[in-house]
């Protein structure tokens, strides 16, 4: 049985233009790397008063970390209005998505705000020593759009088998890797796409589209979690 926990604010932030961060109280919640919650807040809305979410922070952090996409509804409105002391009810863990620790090489494909998870396990891994060759190609719209932005530089240098790589898709201004994941691009980071896991997480017409592209590489698709 799934247990309900009620959890104070303990900080909030901006994570990007339209990103936000809402940090609870751990307490006793224990949770696999990649899982989510039911988050529950008291407001009317349409659309109901709970939204699942994935667990941004590793379990060898001590606190929640829960971030979304800012939406102009009466919960994300309500949910961004919170403030430190607040309360909230949290419905969890849930989920299968979660870090094989067995793994050998594992490989994140992530868009936009489905990062959260890949955080999770990412800073999991480095915290654990974990031996797992790890590679986050991490997309999005524009530099500003980019998540934990200050973050991965400090993962890649806590743990040396992490490599991250940004690729930006509508931004004349960056300067690095641009356009879309695509197969040359996977190949290029990934020692053998028919061993190694694949992790896919971000808006449904990338996922799809990414799980199509690895399908048409032979990958094993039993290695493929979205």
């Amino acid at each position: 049985m799934v247990a309900t926990f009620e959890l104070e604010v303990t900080k909030v932030k901006y994570e990007t233009h339209d990103v936000f961060s809402t940090y609870l109280s751990r307490d006793n919640f224990d949770y696999k790397p990649g899982q989510y919650v039911i988050l529950e807040i008291d407001v009317e809305d349409l659309e109901g008063n709970t939204r699942p979410l994935s667990i941004a922070s590793s379990p060898t952090e001590g606190f929640i970390l829960l971030s979304t996409k800012i939406r102009d509804t009466p919960f994300k409105q309500k949910l961004i209005a919170l403030k430190p002391g607040d309360k909230v009810k949290v419905k969890g863990p849930m989920g299968m998505f979660t870090l094989k620790e067995d793994a050998k090489e594992i490989v994140f494909l992530g868009g936009g705000i489905g990062i959260t998870p890949f955080r999770d396990m990412i800073k999991y891994a480095a915290d654990r020593k974990l031996a797992i060759k790890l590679t986050l190609l991490y997309s999005n719209k524009t530099a500003a759009d980019i998540v934990y932005k200050d973050e991965w530089e400090a993962f890649q240098k806590q743990n040396p088998n992490l490599k991250v790589v940004h690729t930006i898709t509508d931004d004349a201004s960056w300067h690095g890797r641009k356009g879309r994941i695509n197969e040359a691009m996977i190949k290029e980071f990934c020692s053998d796409v028919n061993t190694a896991i694949f992790y896919i997480c971000g808006p449904p017409g990338m996922v799809t589209g990414l799980y199509e592209l690895l399908k048409t590489m032979n990958k094993c698709l039993p290695n493929v979690q979205f």
